[in-house]
């Protein structure tokens, strides 16, 4: 048999994930919390080589600065990595298999598929069959029974502080998520989606899709999540869950009490 060509890497500073999902870490340590996740076909920029083991990153659909293994990702050339940002689709399936001739993998809602042609996404180790529902690359036409269907795929999705899949999710992360599907990047950090969009004064005014923004005791915007209607709204508080919502704030049901107050909501897709 003959021997596998050893490829120089020393100057690629590009890189997409190849597993279904992957820790973004603060410090090069596996003992470090979650900054945030990579989902399989994502792509990001390595900014530092720090050894064998782990590389410093920069994720491109959120911008979080952090150490990955290098085991985890796979190094390519600025040219596909500028080919795979111009041109994917978004896996719609809670978990679906992707898969070619020597091996299957199972991919999560949201992960990205490069080069999608409608039967196949492309990886710098080849073709890979995905036959599940995609969303495009320009995202999928915007309608509000659409946007809550998509976000009540995630319902029951334990709470994990950096997650981004149907197995783990961040409160900040889920919102990101949804918007992914219909065009829309918004950061991952709710302080920072603080920032976006429009305010509406009423809440008698909101609609599905604007996201609501609570505060801490020192004022601080702290939670966020997704009106859908009928004054009730999609977040994360120990699972993805559905509460209602009125102008004090969230009403846990189970819990029979309010566990988070409302701040403001905003419209970030226009009517």
């Amino acid at each position: 048999m003959a021997k596998k060509k050893k490829i120089d890497t020393k100057h690629l500073f590009h890189a997409v994930c190849h597993l279904n999902i992957i820790a973004v870490r603060p410090k090069p340590d596996l003992a470090e919390a979650l900054l945030t996740q990579m989902l399989f076909g994502e792509i990001c920029h390595v900014v530092e080589k720090k050894n064998k083991h782990w590389y410093k990153i920069k994720t491109y659909v959120d911008e979080v600065v952090g150490w990955v293994q290098t085991s985890q990702i796979t190094l390519i050339s600025e040219e596909i990595y500028n080919k795979y940002g111009q041109n994917y689709a978004l896996s719609l399936e809670i978990c679906h298999p992707t898969f070619n001739e020597e091996v299957s993998k199972s991919v999560v809602l949201g992960s990205g598929l490069p080069l999608y042609d409608g039967i196949s996404c492309t990886l710098p180790d080849g073709k890979y069959v995905y036959n599940g529902q995609a969303a495009p690359i320009g995202g999928l036409e915007f309608s509000t029974e659409l946007f809550v269907k998509i976000a009540r795929r995630y319902l029951f999705s334990p709470e994990l502080k950096g997650g981004k899949s149907p197995f783990g999710m961040d409160a900040g992360l889920f919102v990101q998520q949804v918007f992914r599907f219909f065009g829309f990047h918004l950061p991952g950090n709710v302080n920072e989606q603080y920032l976006q969009g429009d305010v509406i004064d009423f809440i008698e005014q909101s609609r599905e899709g604007d996201i609501a923004f609570f505060f801490d005791d020192l004022g601080q915007i702290n939670h966020a999540g997704i009106v859908i209607g009928e004054k009730r709204i999609i977040h994360v508080n120990g699972c993805v869950r559905i509460d209602k919502l009125d102008h004090f704030g969230i009403h846990n049901a189970d819990l029979h009490k309010y566990t988070h107050k409302l701040r403001i909501i905003k419209r970030v897709i226009a009517e």
